[in-house]
């Protein structure tokens, strides 16, 4: 794969060596990109037309097997599911990150609902609740800037993005699988010599800080949890969407005002109100810069509360800084390129030492937060095709708890074999490299 990406890299550079002019409009911003003035797309209008396609139909297919795979993979599927609606959807990027983005939300209901189900029958910890309160403030952040960052970008740099990270997590995740799979077949020589060794006894190389250590306290959720998590979402989407809509106003033709002005988010302030302040230079510097930073100020005081707290459970400084900057750059990359998330999550926790099933449940209850951050923003500012979201979130919604069911499953049947959820994210990962590497290489050539 990674010969293949720089083929396409070196094909790339040829191509645009030999014809100037298409060299200037290929690195322009696309003209339905400038300033994220492309089609719109109301929340509040369900475009039937969209679903009498032939690609709508044969795209919903090819979803329902990709959605099992993510699921029982514990990834967020954006990854697939980007590449899915652009190949046998026929969107274009702008409107299959956000779709991918609505669809993922709608799936992780199902697997969340699943995990939380399983956890609370269980004695053994399915979900990793202090990996959860660290992760969601930092992937929060992220996704706010990701998102903008989509709306300013051409589509050729998201798929370049989408491709490089990839690749560079399918040759992480596929080692971890091999040397568990390695682990395992030398356990099984073992045993045949010495009845009584048990698999519990392999050797993983795992981080201390991340263990449980205090099953009841991990598999709890307070009431604090849930209203800080509650309250974070709400600031990043409120303050992503009416940034938009300030700027769109501040932007729109005399003509166009009225319209860009009094957008239905908006219904609570009057479009006269919100053109006056946004005709004040001060204000509407104000406004840009405090929807901008208040968000993310909120998340990163509530970052720190949790860092304190889990300090004083004896997690190092640098592990708590790790995952904090991994889940911020998870979340970026969620809203830029439209990854799930758990295409970063469920890997990143499995080679941090956690268990795989409870890497996959966790990582699949981070995925709802990122997911719904981005859903929500890209609704509110007309990114969402409805019509193609109920549909194939319907479809991503019923495959999800088949996938989640199923990993359960093979928790419960083959629990002696770490590598077999293992080789479940490594088959999804894989998959969504070839379809990205596909889609570039049309972009390219």
């Amino acid at each position: 794969m990674l010969i293949a990406t720089f083929c396409l890299a070196e094909a790339l550079v040829a191509k645009l060596e030999a014809d100037p002019k298409e060299a200037q409009q290929f690195m322009a911003q696309p003209a339905e990109n400038e300033h994220d003035e492309g089609p719109a797309r109301p929340f509040w209008v369900f475009d039937a037309d969209a679903l009498r396609t032939n690609e709508a139909w044969n795209c919903g297919f090819v979803m329902a097997a990709a959605g099992i795979l993510c699921a029982a993979g514990g990834i967020g599927g954006g990854g697939i599911y980007v590449t899915v609606l652009m190949v046998a959807g026929g969107l274009s990027v702008r409107d299959a990150v956000p779709l991918s983005k609505a669809v993922v939300f709608i799936g992780s209901i199902s697997s969340l609902f699943l995990n939380l189900r399983k956890a609370t029958s269980s004695s053994d910890p399915l979900i990793d609740y202090n990996v959860c309160r660290l992760v969601v403030p930092s992937a929060l952040i992220g996704t706010y800037l990701g998102v903008l960052l989509n709306s300013l970008v051409p589509t050729w740099a998201v798929l370049l993005a989408l491709v490089g990270i990839l690749v560079a997590i399918s040759y992480m995740i596929l080692r971890t699988t091999w040397q568990q799979y390695a682990e395992e077949e030398h356990f099984v020589q073992t045993v045949e010599e010495n009845p009584k060794a048990s698999l519990a006894h392999v050797k993983t190389e795992s981080v201390p800080e991340v263990s449980v250590s205090c099953v009841s306290q991990v598999q709890s959720v307070t009431r604090t949890d849930v209203i800080l998590s509650a309250a974070m979402l709400f600031v990043v989407v409120t303050g992503s969407a009416f940034r938009h809509h300030a700027i769109q106003c501040q932007r729109a033709s005399e003509t166009d005002q009225g319209k860009a002005c009094h957008h239905p988010t908006l219904f609570w302030l009057e479009p006269a109100i919100l053109i006056s302040w946004m005709q004040t230079p001060v204000i509407a510097t104000f406004i840009k810069v405090f929807f901008f930073l208040g968000p993310m100020l909120f998340c990163v005081a509530v970052l720190a509360c949790v860092a304190r707290s889990l300090a004083d459970e004896h997690w190092s400084s640098s592990l708590i800084v790790k995952f904090s900057v991994m889940s911020a750059t998870t979340g970026g990359l969620a809203g830029f390129v439209g990854i799930g998330g758990g295409l970063i999550f469920s890997p990143y926790f499995l080679l941090m030492g956690l268990q795989p099933a409870v890497a996959v449940a966790t990582s699949s209850t981070c995925v709802i937060f990122t997911a719904s951050s981005t859903t929500f923003q890209y609704l509110l500012t007309d990114r969402v095709i409805l019509s193609l979201m109920l549909l194939y979130g319907t479809i991503n919604l019923v495959s999800s708890f088949l996938g989640t069911s199923l990993v359960h499953y093979l928790q419960d049947h083959l629990s002696t074999r770490r590598s077999a959820i293992s080789g479940i994210v490594s088959l999804g990962v894989v998959i969504s490299t070839v379809l990205a590497l596909r889609q570039l290489a049309i972009e390219a050539l």
